[in-house]
């Protein structure tokens, strides 16, 4: 999968191909993809359209989802700043008891919009003695005593490919609701 920021932050393109790239994205999403999963409170609320196949539970501070076959696992949640070492912390162990190692020092991109920013992070790991894609994507609100949103990424690089398309399809359903807001 090839997320770094491309669904935020893609060149501007004409009215009738940004209508036409809508209108077929909204006719591909309606076959394939169950109804919105609420990932953190609001008014609205954030959501994203996970595919009915994918299998998707609640964790303490939002969900997670993974594919049918168990390569691709993504987690949504929502927290408060001062969470962040916390949660940082909770990763690490669980990325450790499953056997993950990270290999290297991530490489990260980050863009800033009106009203928030967002940081994708890439890192080098292996499991099981191959290599592993380990990918968060942070969204951090400009405005104060908002909630941020961590997306955490984890599959075999079979797994990354074959499953490509529908993570940007939650990624750009993601955007649709966070930009609602």
């Amino acid at each position: 999968m090839r997320w770094g920021l491309a669904p935020w932050g893609c060149a501007m393109r004409s009215i009738l191909a940004s209508t036409f790239t809508v209108a077929a994205c909204l006719a591909l999403t309606t076959a394939a993809f169950a109804k919105p999963v609420r990932i953190a409170p609001g008014n609205p609320p954030i959501t994203a359209d996970i595919p009915s196949a994918w299998k998707v539970s609640e964790i303490d501070r939002g969900i997670q989802a993974r594919t049918g076959d168990d390569e691709v696992y993504v987690w949504f949640e929502s927290y408060m700043p001062a969470q962040f070492e916390t949660l940082l912390a909770e990763h690490n162990a669980y990325f450790k008891k499953q056997g993950v190692a990270i290999t290297g020092e991530a490489k990260t991109q980050s863009v800033e919009f009106a009203t928030y920013d967002l940081k994708s992070s890439d890192y080098p790991a292996t499991y099981e003695k191959g290599p592993t894609v380990i990918r968060y994507l942070s969204i951090v609100p400009k405005e104060e005593g908002r909630r941020h949103l961590l997306i955490s990424y984890w599959a075999s690089p079979a797994g990354d490919k074959r499953y490509d398309a529908d993570v940007n399809k939650i990624l750009e359903s993601l955007r649709a609701s966070v930009e609602a807001r």
